[in-house]
């Protein structure tokens, strides 16, 4: 059995990828023998797609999927992997070491003369996550950014909404990362868990309704859609998500069980897709022109603005 990655694996080629390893999500504690996970036709990657590549050894080695898996890889994934910090994580996954104190630890932000990189390991009921990221992630993303105070907001407010969506849906998923990745034009933000995915969530939540995956993803992205029906969750978190990359002409990617919504430079198109166990979000957001949310003009009252908190917990 073989899965084989693109050669330009960046956001438009997500779907040709989740088209390529969803049988592996039917294979929980199969394991699977001669399987390869083949990553040396990959000429060009983002972090998008590093991203990925973890979640995807994450899951199945967690899961007990495949049995003694070979991964095969070029000198161009070796040096991606470093690049973006991986590569000690990766490894240890693929030589059956234990990761979750070594590997995670040795992830750190690297600021550069013309771009940050940024990963952040999310281990639920884990305090090292969340001293880490109030004392050296987002410190170091504020000082990077410091040129223009609106692109720090803009750009805090989406991680906050992208850490909301995982703290309170992927409660399956114990090991994620969210990543960070830009210079003074641009950024990326990704994170991909293996929870409970928006497709279910929202599902339950809708039980009554004959909704299709397709209506349940694009849906996910509308004001005062929440699947925390009966508490104080508001349901604006994807939707303020959308309405920025609307304002900026930015792009925003979500994959989940099956269905994908594609917000491209103001474009918007859903569809069905290979499955991925959980969520997939990803952000692009050029910098010129940011947007906050003073700028989203539904929001009327100050009322409003004060209500929505950004929460690192």
């Amino acid at each position: 059995m073989n899965f084989v990655a693109p050669k330009y694996f960046q956001a438009n080629d997500i779907i040709s990828f989740l088209s390529e390893v969803e049988q592996a999500f039917s294979l929980k504690d199969q394991m699977q023998p001669k399987v390869l996970f083949d990553l040396s036709k990959i000429k060009q990657v983002n972090i998008l797609g590093i991203l990925l590549i973890y979640k995807f050894i994450d899951y199945t080695y967690n899961n007990h999927c495949f049995h003694k898996p070979e991964v095969k890889v070029n000198d161009y994934i070796e040096k991606q992997w470093t690049k973006y910090g991986f590569r000690d994580l990766i490894e240890l996954y693929v030589s059956n070491k234990d990761v979750l104190d070594k590997g995670y630890k040795k992830l750190n932000v690297q600021i550069h003369n013309n771009f940050i990189i940024a990963p952040q390991p999310l281990l639920r009921n884990d305090n090292y996550s969340n001293e880490v990221l109030k004392s050296s992630f987002l410190p170091k993303i504020k000082e990077y950014y410091s040129f223009d105070e609106r692109v720090v907001t803009m750009i805090f407010q989406c991680l906050s909404e992208v850490l909301l969506n995982f703290w309170e849906h992927a409660v399956e998923d114990t090991k994620s990362i969210l990543v960070a990745d830009g210079n003074k034009q641009m950024i990326e933000i990704a994170c991909a868990d293996t929870g409970n995915g928006i497709i279910t969530t929202l599902g339950q939540a809708n039980s009554s309704e004959n909704y299709t995956k397709e209506d349940l993803i694009y849906n996910s992205v509308q004001k005062g859609i929440t699947s925390k029906s009966m508490t104080d969750h508001m349901g604006y978190g994807l939707w303020i998500l959308n309405q920025i990359t609307h304002l900026t002409k930015g792009r925003l990617h979500l994959y989940s069980q099956g269905a994908y919504f594609q917000n491209e430079f103001g474009k918007e198109k859903i569809g069905t897709c290979g499955y991925w166990q959980g969520t997939i979000i990803y952000l692009s957001l050029p910098l010129k022109n940011p947007k906050t949310l003073s700028d989203i003009g539904v929001f009327k009252t100050d009322h409003e603005l004060k209500n929505l908190k950004i929460n690192w917990k």
